[in-house]
This record gives C-alpha cells, sequence and structure tokens, in this order.
C-alpha cells in the first residue's frame, strides 16, 4: 500500500508534463523510469532499490549499475541474468527510462541511457 502514493504522484507529474525545457524533459523521463521501476522492478530489487540479499541484487550504489558504462547494465536487462527474466521484449523507450531511472536514484549518480543505447 506504501507504494501507491509515490505512484500516484508519479502519475499526476507525469500527466502534468512535467515543463517543456530540456530539464522538465529529463525529470518526466526520470519520472516515468521510477513508475515502470515502480511497477516492474520493485518486487525483486525493492522500491528503495536494496534489493535480497543471495536472491536479488542491490541495485542502490551497484558497481554495474553505476559504472561510466552502461552497456553491462542494459545486457542484464536486456537478457536477464540469474533469476532475473529478459526484457528485451519491452519498448526500448520504457527500458531506457527504467535503467536512466536506476542508474540516478538513490545515490547512484550515473549518466542516463538512451532508447539507442538499449537498440
Amino acid at each position: 500500500m506504501r507504494t501507491l502514493l509515490p505512484v500516484t504522484l508519479v502519475l499526476v507529474a507525469v500527466a502534468a508534463g512535467c515543463g517543456s525545457s530540456s530539464t522538465g524533459d529529463d525529470q518526466s523521463r526520470l519520472l516515468r523510469g521510477k513508475l515502470h521501476y515502480l511497477n516492474t522492478c520493485s518486487r525483486c530489487h525493492q522500491p528503495d532499490g536494496d534489493g535480497y540479499a543471495q536472491v536479488y541484487p542491490n541495485l542502490a550504489g551497484n558497481p554495474i549499475v553505476r559504472g561510466d558504462d552502461a552497456g553491462p547494465v542494459i545486457d542484464i536487462v536486456l537478457h536477464g541474468r540469474g533469476a532475473m527474466p529478459s526484457f528485451g521484449a519491452r519498448p526500448p523507450e520504457e527500458l531506457a527510462e527504467i535503467i536512466t531511472y536506476v542508474r540516478h536514484a538513490w545515490g547512484n549518480l550515473a549518466g542516463p541511457v538512451t532508447p539507442t543505447q538499449v537498440k
């Protein structure tokens, strides 16, 4: 039930357009990424990115997520790894938003990912 409020706020913010400037567009992509993350990834990796020890890795502070090269995390999302399924059938725009959010959230300060990189 606790995740309903953030999801609702994200939906309202996305529906409002979150501005039209480049910064607003970046914020809008992060908000969409957060919404997709909460709906798709948080069951295993938790809403706070802490994961579950020995089962689903933490994403907060994870060197693969935070690395300068986004290739490894893109590859894992596209093709799966261990208990994580493949998400390669999802639209590249959605996956780019999720990966960008994960690379930016919880103190991760890695750069954004584009749909072209995901393709």
